[in-house]
């Protein structure tokens, strides 16, 4: 099996893959390639993304297997376990729910499953929540299992099975319009998912994914809840029914195969935001000499205080740093390893919220004016993100700062 170490080797991946037919597998040497290409290896590996892909084509136009790099953190188990599973999982939940739906779209396939039929159709039905969950997971780096996301697991089946057995009248229309409004619910959800917060997206091979993917898919679905609700009321031409199977189909194909393709960038759990006194400057010394200079000119504008300016953009702090904006998202999250813009404002504004909130001389000041004052737009970002940080409401901070019941 051979491995990808060098920049050469990358150009050349297909004819590697294809030159032995013994070959089985193509590999790619992720330590070694980013010295090669004089890189440093970061949390989010987006400094070897484009190798990743290109030794997936290249195995693959070659007919063997794409193999990615070894994970070099061995002494963090669980770290690994997370890059694996956790949206990795329920992306196979989606694409396997999508999979059962096309064979159930054919009335000849339905026999295929027999007694089976039934417990196949709720796996089928059970879609739009994987794909709502799935969408949650990989676009909110503060994504929580929380009890309202299982509430449209909980009342599909209801919707669905109701509709069934309920007899033709308003109340099975009810349930299958309800059914149906509810999946467009789920899918406009994760359109908005992966387009609010892509600016803030510091992660690149995910902001650009965020389009693809939630478009795709997320439109796609809108389009088939659409057209179940027009079978309904009309009957729809074989060769009409067919061709929605087969575009779904070919959707979930492009999916799974995308799916099995590593993309730990994609993956990985959000890099912890550390403090800026004792962390920053630690991750800073793995930085490039060519990034050197930005990054002191950032840090200085950062120790003047640009990050109480309200409305702070990631292109806005561009411009002020003087450099363009995908190095500036790469400096942030490279070095310092915040995956989205948000948490590297808050790693220095709730330290100085913190200091505001304990200070006796400040008890009466109101925490709307805090937030503002530190370039919070609302209350409301700024009391989510300080209970994140620390456990509390800033309100429930002070009141344990100072010493009041």
């Amino acid at each position: 099996m051979p491995i990808v170490e060098t920049a050469l080797g990358l150009l050349h991946a297909f004819e590697i893959a294809s030159a032995d037919s013994g070959c089985a597998a193509l590999a790619l040497g992720g330590e070694d390639f980013a010295r090669d290409i004089g890189a440093v290896r970061t949390p989010s590996g987006e400094e070897i993304a484009l190798a990743r892909m290109r030794v997936v084509l290249g195995a693959r136009a070659a007919g063997v297997l794409p193999i990615d790099t070894v994970y070099t953190d061995f002494r963090d188990e669980a770290g690994l376990s997370r890059d694996a599973e956790r949206v990795r999982r329920l992306g196979a939940l989606f694409s396997f729910s999508t999979g059962v739906y096309v064979l159930l779209s054919g009335e000849a396939a339905r026999l295929l499953f027999g007694s089976a039929l039934i417990p196949a159709s709720f796996v089928a039905i059970y879609g739009t929540v994987f794909f709502w969950w799935f969408a949650a997971a990989l676009f909110d780096d503060d994504f929580r299992w929380r009890w309202w996301r299982f509430a449209p697991a909980v009342i599909i089946p209801f919707l669905h099975v109701g509709h069934i057995w309920a007899s033709p009248g308003w109340l099975e229309k009810l349930l299958w319009y309800g059914h149906i409004g509810l999946n467009s619910l789920m899918f406009l959800d994760a359109l908005r998912l992966a387009l609010v917060n892509a600016a803030d997206d510091l992660v690149t091979p995910r902001r650009r994914f965020r389009l693809a993917i939630a478009m795709t898919v997320g439109v796609f679905g809108l389009l088939i809840a659409s057209a179940e609700t027009i079978e309904r009321n009309y009957l729809l031409p074989d060769t009409l029914r067919m061709l929605h199977a087969a575009a779904i189909f070919i959707l979930n194909l492009i999916f799974g195969v995308w799916l099995l393709s590593p993309r730990r960038a994609l993956f990985a759990d959000p890099a912890p935001a550390v403090a800026p006194d004792d962390g920053w400057a630690a991750r800073a010394d793995a930085l490039r000499a060519a990034d050197r200079s930005a990054y002191d000119r950032l840090m200085a504008l950062m120790d003047d205080g640009v990050y109480r300016e309200e409305g702070l953009s990631v292109a806005a702090l561009a411009e002020k740093v003087g450099v363009p904006e995908h190095q500036l998202r790469k400096l942030i999250n490279g070095a310092l390893g915040f995956r989205n813009f948000s948490a590297f404002l808050n790693a220095r504004r709730i330290p100085d919220a913190k200091a505001v909130l304990a200070d006796p001389d400040n008890a009466k000041r109101q925490v709307l004016q805090i937030a503002l004052d530190l370039g919070y737009g609302s209350i409301a970002p700024f009391n989510r993100a300080f209970k994140e940080a620390t456990g509390q409401t800033p309100t429930e901070f002070r009141k344990t700062a100072l010493g009041e019941r």
